[in-house]
């Protein structure tokens, strides 16, 4: 168990150091995935067609399997390794700010946290004593949560290094590595009973892990007591906004594996990420589904999604390239990575003529930012297939050997016409 000592001198630097570390590996790893394709199972598959030929493609594909696999584990390890410096990090400067409050009431703090007055005793000492012990207990309960989840995720890790499926390690192992991220994360944050230290906690922070928590869980902060409205309020979109970013988060959250919304024979992944946006307050444009610039689904599509047509939802409403094109023609814009917060959406475009289903240069896949952790990973949900704050660093290598090259683009949503 983390104690005040061991928090006091904790080293979250050397942390951090160790994740970029584990995130090298995983990336050399892929460097020899695509190394083995390129120079050893293509060449093989088109200069020796024999039976020898195709024995050895066949034992380099496994190799490259097992590199492959090894690679998503290795980064769901640099995930929690970062996401356990994240919340040393944020414990300490709660634990700084109590220290430096005793230090102002003119109280004395042990080596074992426990807090005390040299003076006399008084309601206001008492006070004072109670103030600065809640904020200590609060820096070594973010710890300790944070110490315990990435205890049992790395043990859990360890354990699966002889894992050869890739799916398997990319789906469950390195998936379940980047939701403990997250839930060490959230259990940085104080569950709200006590508005005050809340309000403590929140001001013991930079403004740069402020930031940092606002990308990594703003529903939390949106609804947690103590944390300061205008914060709130600029989670949720600032006072004139359109929508609610914050209602968006939590609905795609809720409903990310709901097919109730779904319309038959289609990718839904457009249309759940329409509907996430209507959810959140984004008014329709248009009055029928059959209009140009209109982004509107009909509720009946016999009537107000005029079924005598086959459009239960304007091409905008459910189609990937279409729903990019309309937003930032009217009043959206793309955004670069490095300023991707939640409630932005994320678009693939083909690179490539490796799929045949896919036209290169089109975007064929829509998709919504959840989150976007300390290090910089953006986060997003999706339906078809249905995925729940899935790492877009983690997954890269695989879509890329999936699908081939992609193109991603960021959509900040800021409609104009209402």
């Amino acid at each position: 168990m983390v104690d005040f000592t061991a928090l006091r001198t904790a080293d979250p630097a050397s942390l951090r150091t160790a994740a970029e570390g584990w995130v090298a590996l995983s990336k050399e790893s892929w460097q020899a995935v695509d190394d083995l394709h390129a120079n050893g199972i293509g060449p093989l598959r088109e200069d020796w067609k024999d039976r020898v030929g195709q024995a050895a493609g066949k034992k380099l594909e496994e190799q490259a399997r097992i590199l492959e696999a090894d690679a998503d584990i290795l980064r769901g390890v640099a995930m929690v390794v970062d996401g356990l410096a994240s919340s040393v990090e944020y414990a300490q400067q709660a634990l700084h700010r109590a220290l430096d409050l005793a230090a102002a009431y003119r109280l004395e703090v042990d080596q074992a946290g426990t807090v005390s007055t040299t003076g006399e005793v008084t309601s206001e000492s008492i006070t004072h004593m109670n103030e600065v012990s809640d904020l200590i207990r609060e820096a070594l309960r973010e710890a300790r949560q944070a110490d315990d989840q990435a205890s049992a995720e790395l043990r859990k890790l360890a354990g699966a290094t002889c894992e050869t499926d890739p799916q398997r390690a990319l789906d469950q192992l390195q998936g379940e590595a980047s939701q403990v991220q997250l839930n060490m994360l959230d259990g940085d944050i104080p569950d709200g009973r006590d508005p005050a230290l809340v309000a403590r906690w929140w001001s013991s922070l930079t403004p740069e892990q402020q930031r940092q928590l606002e990308l990594a869980d703003p529903v939390k902060l949106a609804n947690l007591p103590g944390i300061p409205d205008n914060v709130k309020e600029d989670l949720r979109g600032g006072p004139n906004r359109k929508f609610d970013r914050v209602q968006m988060v939590e609905w795609t959250l809720a409903h990310w594996n709901d097919k109730s919304g779904d319309f038959d024979d289609e990718n839904n992944c457009t249309n759940f990420a329409s509907e996430a946006l209507f959810q959140s307050g984004v008014k329709m444009k248009g009055d029928w589904t059959f209009e140009g610039d209109a982004w509107n689904r009909g509720d009946d599509p016999g009537w107000l999604g005029l079924g005598i047509v086959g459009q239960q939802h304007s091409h905008a409403w459910g189609g990937a390239q279409n729903l990019h094109d309309f937003m930032v023609s009217n009043g959206g814009r793309e955004v670069p990575p490095s300023e991707v917060k939640p409630g932005d959406l994320v678009f693939l475009e083909d690179d490539n003529d490796l799929n045949p289903d896919l036209k290169q240069g089109n975007i064929h896949h829509t998709a919504i930012v959840t989150a976007v952790t300390p290090d910089g990973d953006i986060r997003y949900s999706q339906h078809n297939d249905s995925r729940k704050n899935v790492s877009l660093d983690g997954r890269s290598g695989h879509e890329a050997e999936s699908e081939g090259r992609q193109k991603m683009h960021f959509v900040r949503v800021e409609p104009n016409w209402y």
